[in-house]
């Protein structure tokens, strides 16, 4: 009975861990070489919808699967809708020790929606969409011209 209540508790809670991707914007372009190298951000954040960035953000990801394999490659995948969901990058990494977590960044993709597939042993273990807007810092913004006709008669 014992052993069977054992069970059961260790199903429960190997099957509550879920896998979470988090995201982080750093630019570590300011930095001199040598740290520059060794960047990366300490603090991702977890969306419960589609995370929107700019297209002049240097987008971070962390991804943590579910039962980490330690010393194991893990396929990440960047696909773009617009192409077809077709991959446009392929990589293969390691957990990062002690944390076992996949830490990667993408810079200068171009606006869109896009996913990022996650595999292990040729197999997709989680995927997580995200859209890339125009910078909006490059938008000028003319409020003589931009400002909606008024309807209203002058006083």
């Amino acid at each position: 009975m014992r052993l069977h209540l054992f069970c059961v508790f260790f199903l429960l809670t190997a099957c509550s861990q879920k896998s979470r991707f988090g995201f982080a914007v750093g630019d570590a372009a300011q930095l001199p070489e040598l740290e520059r190298r060794f960047y990366q951000p300490q603090r991702f954040v977890s969306y419960q919808r589609v995370p929107i960035f700019e297209e002049d953000d240097v987008l971070w990801f962390a991804y943590r699967p579910a039962s980490p394999q330690p010393g194991a490659f893990y396929g990440i995948s960047l696909q773009k809708k617009s192409l077809g969901y077709q991959e446009i990058d392929l990589r293969n990494r390691q957990l990062v020790p002690e944390q076992d977590l996949l830490i990667d960044h993408y810079r200068n993709l171009s606006p869109g929606e896009y996913r990022i597939k996650i595999a292990y042993q040729n197999r997709v273990i989680d995927q997580v969409d995200f859209i890339i807007v125009a910078d909006s810092a490059s938008e000028a913004i003319d409020f003589a011209t931009d400002e909606p006709e008024s309807e209203s008669a002058e006083f």
